[in-house]
């Protein structure tokens, strides 16, 4: 009896000290995989087991992870277990051994026959699991509490190593946000750092390939500042051809929200950019709008994009975004600016080619004014010296206005002065310019033109109107001669046919040329000043100098006009005042 006293005395030290040890040789370490390791190496040998598994819980995949597996039970590290739902973790008898039936039929069937949950404290760590004893014999009391016991002491080991886990895990995680901001900010400063868009696109690129390991991608933004452009345009794309991008429908862009699985979606819109190997649409969105897409194709490492990559690009989509949009809005005031100064230099230019200082003979006195709708205008006026005491006085206006009309305006002016001083007649004048003009207009494009010529010995006015305003005579006595004598307007017909007019002015009278710009400004009610009105000034102001009646007529068109700074219309005004006797 005592020796058997003494043998049971030293089984259940040996066993009191194989749980001390065991303990305290896990507690001394922080490698998750080596404290399951050896529990389960432990529990193996003092039970007399040949096969087991550790698995920890993973909530999240609603499973359990193989940490380590040993003997042939079918299932490897790494791998997870998926138990029904009234056999998973949370519903087992806490700390309690589960035996037969009770264990788990995904371990069962893998010739699992014992089962110990892992928990410390309140939290559900994961199972260890054994299979039958080496000799067949069923496991004892004794054994039981001794498992079990070990589980329990080594529970917060496991526990502690776990946490050293996520605790290393989430300063890798927090190395790669820094990381991860560090390149955004060394970004943005150089996507501040230019405006040129193909170099934004170029770091774009090179953040992509460099960050994520991606070598097809694109970039769709919606256009709003080319009229000819479409409204979303690949304006960067590597990898693959930009034509996929016009197969999806404008509202597909538009209407996009979120995160767009390309592989998995269901939506047809979305098939090119599959079909073109792209796996992610990211939608990025300013003041509630989706401006641009980021496409993207797979990593090259074949790995899933995680949600921290995602967080990533948007943050790097949104960056392209903005500073590619600011650099077609710097480039687009550029090339504003270079238009306002060719348009500025057109002005200038056109404004030389009007007579300066205006010329005049004997007996006449002549004011003139051209005012452009726009920058440059239509409108053309000249008043040239002759020989013999002799003054030209010419008007003419081209359909339409701006630079286009102005450059037509030039080349009337031009052919004026070419033929003018030639031998030949007013009317043949007007015939040779006719032809000029039908040589280099297109048939929609036509000039309306009056020429005249004052002789001053005679007082006479030779003239040809090819289609323009009639310009009035305002007698001394207030009657009023229109002068319509001529033909139709330039560049309608080759070789057409002039008629000239003459008429003989008297000392006081008034000669107006004047474009539809006067009779046709508008009132801010949308009223025409109109032929009676200015009829009337001239009529009421004709006994003032030349200059005071153009003085005249200009205010009242301001006051008609409500002052406004952009005229309807081009608008020339020539006056002549006959000189008193």
């Amino acid at each position: 009896m005592p020796n058997e006293t003494q043998t049971s005395h030293q089984i259940d030290r040996f066993d009191l000290n194989a749980i001390y040890e065991t303990s305290r040789l896990l507690s001394t370490s922080i490698d998750l995989e080596f404290v399951l390791n050896n529990l389960l190496l432990t529990a193996m040998s003092k039970l007399l087991v040949t096969r087991g598994v550790a698995l920890l819980y993973e909530p999240v995949e609603g499973g359990y992870r193989v940490v380590a597996a040993k003997g042939a039970v079918g299932i490897a590290s790494g791998q997870l277990v998926l138990l029904d739902e009234e056999q998973r973790l949370d519903t087992f008898p806490k700390r309690e051994v589960l035996r037969g039936e009770a264990v788990p039929e995904a371990l069962r069937k893998r010739r699992i026959r014992l089962v110990l949950p892992v928990a410390s404290g309140d939290r559900e760590i994961g199972l260890i699991g054994l299979g039958g004893k080496a000799t067949g014999a069923p496991f004892e009391r004794p054994e039981l509490e001794f498992i079990q016991s070990l589980v329990q002491m080594s529970a917060s080991a496991v526990h502690n190593s776990m946490m050293v886990r996520e605790l290393q895990q989430a300063n890798r995680d927090l190395d790669d946000k820094i990381q991860q901001l560090n390149t955004l900010f060394d970004l943005s400063q150089e996507f501040n750092a230019t405006i040129d868009h193909n170099h934004l696109v170029k770091l774009l690129s090179f953040a992509l390939m460099g960050q994520m390991g991606v070598r097809r991608f694109a970039l769709v933004l919606r256009r709003t500042d080319v009229a000819d452009a479409p409204v979303w345009d690949p304006i960067a794309h590597k990898g693959m051809a930009p034509e996929a991008f016009a197969e999806v429908p404008d509202k597909a862009y538009t209407e996009a929200r979120e995160l767009i699985l390309l592989e998995e979606t269901d939506r047809e819109a979305w098939a090119p950019l599959a079909e073109a190997g792209l796996t992610l649409a990211l939608p990025l969105r300013q003041q509630g709008e989706t401006t641009g897409v980021l496409c993207l194709g797979p990593k090259l490492s074949a790995a899933a994009y995680t949600p921290e990559d995602v967080e990533f690009l948007y943050a790097l989509g949104n960056l392209a975004l903005v500073s590619i949009q600011n650099s077609f809005l710097v480039e687009e005031q550029i090339e504003k600016e270079r238009l306002e100064k060719e348009v500025n230099l057109a002005r200038d230019i056109q404004r030389r080619l009007l007579p300066d200082p205006i010329p005049t003979v004997e007996g006449i006195a002549v004011d003139a004014i051209a005012l452009p709708s726009r920058e440059v205008g239509g409108d053309y006026f000249d008043v040239a010296h002759l020989k013999g005491k002799r003054l030209l006085l010419a008007v003419a206006d081209v359909t339409g206005k701006g630079v286009p009309a102005s450059l037509l305006m030039a080349n009337v002016q031009a052919s004026l002065r070419v033929v003018i001083p030639m031998d030949i007649t007013l009317e043949d004048a007007t015939s040779q310019i006719n032809n000029v003009m039908c040589r280099n207009t297109d048939p929609a494009t036509f000039i309306t033109f009056f020429a005249g010529i004052y002789h001053a010995d005679t007082r006479k006015f030779t003239y040809v109107n090819a289609g323009h305003n009639p310009p009035m005579v305002v007698r001394a006595d207030g009657s009023i001669e229109r002068l319509e004598t001529g033909g139709l307007l330039l560049g309608v017909m080759k070789n057409n046919t002039y008629t000239r007019g003459e008429v003989t002015l008297a000392p006081g009278d008034v000669l107006t040329l004047y474009s539809d710009g006067v009779t046709e400004a508008m009132s801010p009610d949308e009223e025409e000043y109109g032929e009676d009105r200015f009829e009337a000034a001239l009529r009421a102001h004709r006994d003032m100098e030349a200059s005071g009646i153009l003085q005249v007529i200009r205010e009242e068109l301001r006051a008609f006009t409500g002052d406004t700074k952009t005229l309807s219309d081009d608008l020339t005004l020539v006056v002549a005042k006959i000189d008193a006797v």
